[in-house]
């Protein structure tokens, strides 16, 4: 079984550096994107199933790659973002301007923290455990490509997890995946447990921007700080 993990493509909340809520739509460069990735993941010939976050910036990059593949995306509650609750739609550092008490509450929990009126990053971790070991139980034994469409948070709980890391704190390592990048991962169709990454990141398949390197660097400046 060929696991292929998919971010969603650019929003206008990635552009702006915002802690994003449901609503965030593609921009125009998230929808070529998602339309290049499609392209690419239609020419493996491999794909045989879709999972895709209900969120509509990951729905919509996984219709995108379900209309070149023939198939219909299989919305899964748990491959939803991290919810961020109340903090939604702000950049973080006036977040933690305008509640510095809760920001200091942020810093010290580490994964135990929930932000208001959402989830804690044990929780996110659980949950995304939970629904990939359960795509990977009922595929392991087929041949052909999974494509799982989410979110940078939640993918990279789920790669932490693949690659049985502790949840003691965020996983920092993995939270650099770019906007429609591809990772792909061998699951050994006898041991569920053994893995072997194809590639991470990867994202040759995509129309190189001159703006992408200023968007990422800032991208990475607000992933750090979660």
């Amino acid at each position: 079984m060929q696991l292929l993990l998919v971010r969603h493509g650019e929003t206008v909340g990635n552009v702006e550096r915002r802690l994003q809520g449901v609503e965030d739509p593609l921009t125009e460069r998230g929808k070529r994107q998602a339309h290049e990735l499609a392209v690419h993941l239609a020419s493996r010939g491999d794909v045989r199933s879709l999972y895709t976050s209900p969120l509509p910036r990951a729905f919509e990059t996984a219709r995108t790659i379900g209309d070149a593949v023939a198939l219909a995306p299989v919305p899964r509650a748990a491959l939803a973002e991290v919810n961020v609750g109340n903090a939604a739609g702000h950049k973080f550092s006036e977040w933690a301007e305008r509640y510095p008490e809760e920001a200091r509450h942020f810093r010290e929990g580490g994964v135990d923290y929930a932000w208001p009126g959402g989830e804690s990053g044990l929780e996110v971790a659980a949950r995304t455990a939970a629904e990939i070991d359960g795509i990977i139980s009922v595929h392991r034994l087929e041949r052909g490509a999974v494509v799982v469409v989410s979110h940078g948070g939640a993918l990279a709980w789920i790669i932490a997890h693949l690659l049985h890391e502790p949840r003691d704190r965020w996983p920092r390592d993995h939270m650099q995946l770019e906007n429609c990048s591809l990772t792909e991962i061998t699951i050994d169709p006898h041991y569920s447990q053994a893995i072997t990454f194809v590639c991470r990141n990867e994202v040759g398949h995509l129309t190189p921007d001159p703006m992408s390197e200023v968007v990422k660097e800032q991208t990475r400046e607000t992933r750090s700080k979660v």
